[in-house]
């Protein structure tokens, strides 16, 4: 196989070369087959894959070897305030990774005996979003899930204590607790369908062991079937306590039907807080996380700012003492929440755009690999000798665009693809550069159909140009000017380019100058220059073509 000098020119060989053609559809070019077994790992007596997990929920050591972010000491601080924040990043910048860390140590706090407040993730949104549609969502609908995932964090704390400690906290309360239980149990937890409450308590469950030191033994036993059905008899109890089985469904029925018009967001959010306080915590700190995740906003920066912008948009729920929110935001929805679509008061709250330098990177990826090797070497050590590591490095922060989860993906496929490279050599190879170049080329290739979607590649592809122009649209996909805005407005939108200022008028007579854009992924960058995606059978040329199109004079 070719050898790439990747190392020593990591920068220039990741531009785009002259226009290419490319036929259509869209075909992976990589016969390289999978293996499960990590070999290099294996051979370096790891004790696990540092790169094997890209989701911050699915590793339980995070808190070990996670690199406190910008910004983790203000919204540290915040938390333990009870006042709000926002924390904007890219996909994949680790906000995640902090939320969880934040999760985590708060509740590490509780669990010693110091005074916290209640710190619930709010993550999950199919209640709210129904499939790809955004529509009819209400600031209603967000503060009953709100509810909902508050009332299920307590009894979810409740059932992890010792049956003692736990009747201590149940006998305690007074009539107008009790009352202050039942309702809001009956609002918004019991109204739930039994089936949804408890896939959502196995969720909690599962993420609330990693963080809190639970004294119950079924949970050291992990014996989640009981454990779900603790919570489900505590939410009894509490219930049973004001009203007989038969009154609590009635009274359920009830609350379903209430009229919408007496919802009141900020009384329910102050009736939490006492709650809270009821069960010794000191307020309320909602998580707000993956907003741009579901199913309805994958793809979309303004669904995406819609979907939070009730609760972004009202002031008051902002500043309800003892009630706090800390949103982990991707970074193109501030432009949104600045603009006139979906206006936010952002100077009614803190907020800040996380960003990674070049140490962070590397103080990630050593505190990884020192944690995986039981503090025997760092990431250095899974190199070979003569590989400049530091020269590596920098590229591999550029093609994994700056993002510590697209990282961590990229070091994992480079490791499985040279596992799969040197799976019939008698001894062990640490990474080459052989090893890295096919990494590289199978992860991009892999990344940006997920990313982007074959349609929109496929566009960028057939154009084929780092920099271009709304003439260079109209010209490649013999379109109107119209037409070809409307495709820079869709690329744009997906991230994959952006406005960088304008382009003289060509000719002698001039012109208004022309808006210009670049390819700002280096991943589709990779895979122009080096044809890692190629087309079969040209594109058939679009309707409604018309020559005299490229002469409008209102064209950018």
């Amino acid at each position: 196989m070719p050898k790439y000098n990747f190392c020593n020119s990591t920068i220039n060989q990741l531009m785009v070369s002259p226009k290419i053609r490319y036929p259509y559809p869209l075909v992976r070019v990589s016969n390289l087959t999978e293996q499960k077994l990590p070999k290099l790992t294996q051979s370096l007596q790891l004790k696990g894959n540092p790169f094997e997990h890209y989701v911050a929920e699915q590793e339980p050591n995070i808190a070990e070897y996670a690199v406190k972010p910008p910004y983790f000491e203000a919204i540290d601080g915040r938390v333990s305030n009870t006042s709000s924040f926002i924390l904007f990043g890219d996909r994949g910048a680790g906000k995640s990774a902090t939320r969880l860390t934040i999760f985590k140590q708060v509740w590490k706090m509780k669990s010693q005996g110091k005074e916290v407040p209640l710190v619930v993730n709010l993550v999950d949104f199919s209640s709210v979003v129904a499939g790809k549609s955004i529509n009819g969502l209400s600031e209603k609908a967000l503060i009953q899930e709100v509810s909902f995932v508050v009332i299920e964090s307590i009894l979810t704390w409740l059932s992890s204590l010792e049956e003692e400690d736990r009747r201590i906290y149940l006998e305690a309360l007074d009539d107008s607790e009790k009352n202050l239980c039942y309702e809001l149990l009956r609002d918004f937890y019991l109204s739930r369908p039994e089936a949804r409450r408890a896939k959502s308590a196995s969720d909690a469950m599962v993420l609330f062991n990693q963080a809190f030191l639970a004294k119950s033994q079924m949970w050291v036993s992990r014996k989640w079937d009981r454990i779900a059905e603790l919570i489900g008899a505590c939410a009894d109890i509490l219930a049973k306590r004001v009203a007989s089985e038969a009154d609590v469904a009635s009274s359920v029925t009830n609350a379903i039907r209430v009229d919408p018009a007496d919802f009141d967001s900020v009384v329910i959010m102050r009736r939490l807080v006492t709650l809270a306080k009821i069960f010794a915590f000191t307020g309320i700190v909602i998580l707000v996380d993956k907003v741009d995740e579901t199913e309805a906003t994958i793809n979309s920066v303004d669904r995406t700012a819609e979907l939070v912008h009730p609760l972004l948009a009202k002031v008051q729920l902002l500043e309800v003492e003892g009630f706090s929110w800390v949103f982990f935001l991707w970074s193109q929805t501030k432009y949104v929440f600045e603009g006139e679509k979906y206006p936010a008061r952002l100077d009614k709250i803190g907020h800040a755009t996380v960003q990674w330098d070049d140490k962070f990177f590397e103080e990630m990826l050593n505190k990884r690999v020192i944690f995986y090797s039981d503090k025997r070497f760092g990431l250095s050590g899974l190199f070979e000798s003569d590989q400049n590591v530091g020269s590596i490095l920098e590229g591999l922060i550029r093609v994994s665009m700056r993002s510590p989860r697209e990282m961590i993906r990229l070091l994992d496929v480079i490791i499985r693809e040279h596992d799969v490279e040197y799976a019939s050599q008698d001894s062990p190879i640490l990474l080459t550069e052989e090893s890295i170049q096919n990494g590289i080329d199978k992860y991009v290739t892999d990344t940006i159909t997920t990313v982007y979607g074959e349609r929109l590649l496929a566009q960028m592809f057939r154009l084929n140009l780092l920099t271009f122009t709304n003439k260079d649209v109209q010209s490649t996909f013999r379109v109107g000017a119209q037409s070809a805005r409307t495709r820079i407005q869709s690329w744009e939108s997906a991230g994959i380019i952006k406005h960088i200022g304008t382009r003289a008028a060509e000719g002698a007579l001039g012109g208004k100058p022309a808006n210009e854009y670049r390819i700002v992924d280096a991943r589709v960058e990779r895979v122009m220059s080096r044809q890692l995606i190629r087309y079969e059978n040209p594109p058939q040329e679009e309707d409604g073509y018309e020559e005299t199109a490229l002469e409008e004079s209102g064209a950018e």
